[in-house]
C-alpha cells in the first residue's frame, strides 16, 4: 500500500514510523529522496527516455516526482519515491522506488531499472499487437457474420 496523502491519520502514523526506522529527521529524509529522485529524472532526461505528456506533471523535465511512504503488509513503512513518465508509443511508466534500497546501490538500482525498461516496453507492445489483432478478428466475426446472415 503507498501512501501519498499528507494529511491523513494513516500518514501521520507511518512518517513516525519511518523516523525511527531511520533514525533521521523528516527534513532530511524528504531533501535525501528528491534529491535522489532529481537525480534519476535528469538520468532518464538524458537519454531522452520521457516525452511531453499532458497527463504528466513536469517537475523534472517530463518527469512526474512524489515523494511517498511506502507500507507492505510483511514489511515496515518507508520513505520511498514516485517517478512517473510516458514513454514513446504513448505507455504510461512509473517507477516507485524505495529510497533505503536506492541508498544501499544508487547505481546498481538505476542500472537495474534502465536494464528492465527495455524488456518491459517490448512486452507491452507485443501484448498491445496481440491485442489489435484478437479485436480486429472479433469485429470481422461480428460484422461479416451480421452481413452473411
Amino acid at each position: 500500500m503507498i501512501h501519498s496523502a499528507p494529511d491523513s491519520a494513516q500518514q501521520q502514523r507511518t512518517n513516525t514510523a519511518v523516523l525511527r526506522l531511520a533514525g533521521l529527521q523528516s527534513r532530511d529524509i524528504e531533501k535525501l529522496a528528491r534529491d535522489s529522485a532529481m537525480g534519476i529524472a535528469q538520468e532518464l532526461m538524458k537519454h531522452q527516455i520521457p516525452i511531453p505528456s499532458k497527463k504528466i506533471r513536469p517537475d523534472v523535465g517530463n518527469v512526474q516526482i512524489d515523494m511517498i511512504i511506502i507500507e507492505e503488509k510483511v514489511s515496515s513503512p518507508e520513505p520511498g519515491m514516485r517517478l512517473q513518465f510516458d514513454v514513446e508509443g504513448g505507455m504510461g511508466v512509473t517507477f516507485t522506488i524505495k529510497l533505503l534500497e536506492f541508498l544501499a546501490d544508487p547505481k546498481g538500482y538505476v542500472t537495474n531499472l534502465f536494464t528492465q525498461l527495455g524488456p518491459m516496453r517490448r512486452n507491452v507492445q507485443r501484448m498491445r499487437t496481440h491485442k489489435r489483432a484478437a479485436d480486429a478478428a472479433i469485429y470481422r466475426a461480428l460484422t461479416q457474420g451480421a452481413a452473411n446472415g
